[in-house]
């Protein structure tokens, strides 16, 4: 068996740097929270939070945890992300989209746990660095396109019987200004 390894000899060093630069912009799971407890520990952050990073909550009344791992695995699903990992346990279920037309590859995650009443959601998605409008216009819909996918499982799958009761909840973290979504009162 023999081993090959990649040599950079004779290749110029902006050639080096920009390969580097491009390896570097790639998103990948290892940069998202390992577990719900990870993802809350930035209480009142929604929105944009990073170049290309989007994160944004919900809470859902009256469903159990397995409910809600489930869901959240259908929410990615959904979505067209492909679940790499995930753990009831733990609370989160991550996935990664490959390239599309303006993203060269997204990853997010799935976080939930149990709050007075049922269970709040957290999404925290992540696309490669872009220099270009396109692909950060893309991200920002990454978190309401899952969590589209969540609120459908839920409403046709779950045990819930009625899930236009206002079970649905759009609603920042503690302490949170968020300009798309306001709790109920």
């Amino acid at each position: 068996m023999t081993t090959r390894t990649i040599s950079f000899e004779g290749l110029p060093l902006t050639a080096m740097a920009a390969f580097a630069l491009a390896l570097a912009g790639c998103a990948s799971t290892g940069s998202l929270p390992k577990t719900a407890a990870d993802a809350s520990a930035q209480p009142g952050v929604v929105g944009k939070t990073g170049w290309s990073r989007y994160q944004d909550t919900m809470f859902v009344r009256g469903i159990d945890r397995q409910t809600a791992f489930l869901a959240a695995k259908e929410g990615l699903a959904a979505a067209s992300f492909v679940i790499k990992r995930g753990s009831e346990a733990e609370g989160s279920v991550v996935g990664s989209r490959g390239m599309t037309l303006y993203d060269w590859n997204v990853v997010a995650g799935v976080y939930f746990e149990a709050k007075p009443g049922g269970y709040q959601f957290s999404v925290v998605s992540q696309g490669s660095k872009d220099v270009g409008f396109w692909g950060d216009a893309t991200a920002r819909s990454w978190p309401q396109d899952i969590f589209r996918g969540i609120r459908t499982y839920i409403a046709t799958e779950s045990s819930i019987t009625n899930p236009d009761k206002g079970i649905f909840e759009m609603r920042p973290a503690e302490g949170a200004i968020s300009p798309v979504a306001s709790p109920k009162p």
